[in-house]
């Protein structure tokens, strides 16, 4: 047998071997029914954008995409189901910052690791917050506001829905930034409940979601002091924001974000995101976001995973100083 006879067999042999290397295809996606979980309870925001996202999906992706709704322990339940999937993109969540970015600061235990079990998908909204004393207050404005928490110290009460949701971490911050104090009374998830006993002079100040609270400022019930926003929001544009009243780059906005199991491929990650901005832009689905005092905020995958390492960061330490703990 000459040289090359030889090392055309060699070559043979070594392709031959190297065959059952070589990766499968991988399998279309979706291959089957999506199931996005609902963080929170049923008729709330986080409930109405996983079903937006589900229907536009189902839509355009090929399968079914179901909502199922899975609240509890601050979102870290429903999420759980999806960190113990397999990450191929079948099992998604929607949820507010807690699992994200704030409980792993919060709670003695955590069933998954934010920072390496989470793949963030996409930013889809932000609930902008508005902070609004009751007209007994002597205060129109935040330095006003400050003046009086100055003199009245923790004699000031002020009302948040629970531990730990934004609402409580924007005032803590406001606390930390401008050296003031006031008493937190949570109202164990009843964002209702604190509204009723802020109108009834019961607490002096909150932050609250501004669709739940402009036509209490229309009619004189509460009065606002400014936007935790780094913006003007267009619902309000004539009331200020914290920043520019006297603290530079104040911002405590409650969010809503698309997420999946980390290790979910690239590709499907992306594809998403993109469906869910598009999904954001209908007439019909900004309407009833704008009805829930949510304003469309999409975010590409690397951007939101930016955005949530901030906020981690933030909050960690605002949560620290409050002393808030949830076990």
């Amino acid at each position: 047998m000459n040289a090359m006879s030889r090392l055309s067999r060699v070559l043979v042999a070594l392709t031959a071997a190297a065959l059952p290397l070589v990766a499968p295809a991988q399998q279309p996606w979706p291959s089957h029914t999506v199931r996005i979980i609902a963080t929170s309870p049923p008729g709330g925001s986080v409930d109405f954008l996983a079903r937006a996202l589900a229907e536009d999906f189902s839509k355009n992706f090929g399968e079914p995409f179901v909502v199922e709704t899975r609240p509890g322990a601050n979102g870290n339940i429903g999420v759980d189901l999806v960190v113990k999937a397999p990450p191929d993109g079948h099992m998604l969540f929607v949820a507010p910052p807690g699992p994200f970015s704030i409980n792993a600061h919060l709670m003695s235990f955590m069933p998954f690791n934010p920072a390496t079990d989470l793949a963030p998908v996409a930013m889809l909204g932000v609930a902008p917050l508005l902070l609004v004393v009751h007209p007994s207050v002597p205060a129109h404005n935040l330095q006003e506001l400050l003046a009086w928490l100055r003199g009245e110290g923790a004699q000031a009460h002020y009302a948040s829905q629970a531990v730990a949701s934004t609402g409580h971490l924007a005032m803590e911050l406001l606390k930390a930034r401008a050296a003031v104090e006031a008493t937190h009374v949570p109202y164990k998830g009843s964002a209702a409940q604190a509204t009723t006993d802020l109108l009834a002079g019961r607490v002096a100040m909150s932050f609250v979601n501004t669709s739940t609270t402009l036509q209490h400022l229309r009619d004189g019930r509460l009065r606002a002091i400014a936007v935790a926003e780094l913006k003007r929001i267009a619902a309000a544009p004539e009331i200020p924001t914290l920043a520019e009243s006297g603290l530079p780059g104040f911002e405590a906005t409650p969010w809503l974000g698309l997420g999946a199991r980390a290790g979910t491929p690239r590709d499907i990650v992306q594809r998403l995101s993109d469906r869910a901005s598009r999904a954001l832009a209908y007439s019909e689905v900004a309407r009833r976001m704008a009805n829930l005092g949510i304003e469309a905020r999409p975010m590409m995958p690397e951007e939101f995973g930016e955005f949530v390492r901030a906020e981690t960061i933030k909050w960690a330490d605002i949560i620290r100083r409050s002393g808030a703990k949830v076990e």
